[in-house]
């Protein structure tokens, strides 16, 4: 039996609209010799176009949900900033349904810093993440405007805000019903979760959000971050982004516990980037931070749901562990802020009670912070270390 010829990565459409931003922004003509799939996504590809040259591209992905525009918006948008967090935009053709970016090379991420690194190593990881992602607030609480009219150009008709605010509202009536398959009392709480949209903007801690700062969204480079994949980034509370520390990691595949130990001193980088800006953090950062974390788990109302009936493999571990994880963090933020008590009393009960369902569930730690009688933590077939 004849094989077929393995279909190109490219279009001919793709590589020649590639080829013509490629030479409007190197000031040059070059020949895409290659182009490489990253990881396992099939719409962002390694472009080679000659020795110590290449860019990345991607491609609009059928079902990205308005990421394309969302992520062109946010890199022309970053742009303008003088010392660069995100991947440079080298060009895009929305017609071809491309963009090509700075190819940040193959340097090592946070995720492989906390799954394959050691304590030094992963605890600088952090700090230069927190770093980076204080500058993004730091340079675009300022800047409204220019992202407004990025969006409307790029993205019309897509809600400007980062999607974690649409989840939120989305997933408060999944939430409830599980607090009532628990037997727990919601009373109050409902009032609480409507709420939180105001706590989030705090006294206008408002600024480009990322909305999915995974530790495998990042590359580390000689003590430095750089930040990619804005696909459902907007404009928003940035707390949601701060507070992927404490959580930690609501949306990311590469969970486990991150001890006290090495996120405080992260998070204290975080704040020094933002006062370091002039922007100081008042007590209603404590009651905001309280409201990102409640609210995420809110968003995965129906994830928990299904979790109550059969826990799937999520990367690195499952949701149960992550649900747990999440809601312990939650109560003491809240207990410390003194904010949202039905909420809390909610969560509490929530957390007591799936413990006590699922008493073989074990909150597993990232390699590189575990410390003697540490739960060992599952890493997924496909992930290779990375530099």
């Amino acid at each position: 039996m004849t094989v077929p010829p393995a279909a190109p990565a490219l279009s001919a459409a793709e590589r020649q609209a590639a080829q013509t931003l490629l030479a409007e922004a190197w000031g040059e003509r070059g020949e895409i010799r290659a182009a490489e799939a990253l990881a396992d996504r099939r719409h962002v590809f390694r472009l080679h176009a000659g020795p110590g040259r290449s860019a990345v591209l991607k491609r609009r992905d059928g079902q990205d949900g308005g990421g394309f525009g969302a992520e062109l918006a946010a890199l022309a948008y970053l742009n303008a900033m003088p010392e660069p967090i995100a991947p440079r935009l080298l060009g895009a053709d929305a017609g071809a349904g491309i963009l090509l970016m700075e190819d940040l090379g193959r340097g090592g991420s946070l995720a492989g810093s906390l799954l394959a690194g050691d304590r030094t190593r992963a605890e600088a990881g952090l700090a230069a993440y927190a770093r980076a992602l204080a500058s993004l607030p730091a340079w675009s609480m300022r800047r409204p405007a220019e992202l407004a009219g990025l969006r409307a150009r790029h993205a019309p008709g897509a809600a400007l805000g980062p999607g974690w605010l649409d989840a939120i509202e989305a997933g408060g009536e999944a939430f409830l019903s599980v607090a009532g398959r628990l037997g727990l009392a919601a009373g109050g709480a409902a009032a609480e979760i409507s709420g939180l949209q105001a706590m989030l903007g705090g006294a206008g801690y408002l600024g480009l959000v990322h909305g999915d700062a995974c530790p495998d969204n990042v590359r580390l480079l000689d003590g430095s971050c750089r930040i990619f994949d804005f696909e459902t980034s907007g404009w928003g509370p940035v707390v949601l982004d701060a507070a992927y520390l404490l959580a930690p990691f609501p949306s990311c595949w590469c969970f486990a516990r991150l001890p006290e130990a090495a996120a405080a001193p992260a998070i204290a980088a975080y704040r020094a980037g933002l006062q370091d800006a002039g922007i100081v953090l008042g007590p209603d950062w404590d009651a905001a931070t309280a409201a990102a974390l409640i609210g995420w788990i809110i968003a995965r109302g129906r994830g928990i749901a299904a979790a109550l009936e059969e826990d799937r493999e999520w990367g690195t571990t499952t949701m149960r562990p992550r649900l747990l994880a999440w809601l312990r963090t939650f109560l003491d933020t809240a207990g410390r802020a003194g904010v949202l008590p039905r909420l809390q009393a909610l969560a509490g009960g929530m957390h007591d009670r799936l413990a006590a369902r699922w008493p073989r569930t074990v909150i597993p730690d990232y390699p590189a912070l575990a410390g003697p009688g540490s739960a060992p933590l599952s890493l997924p077939d496909w992930w290779q270390p990375d530099g």
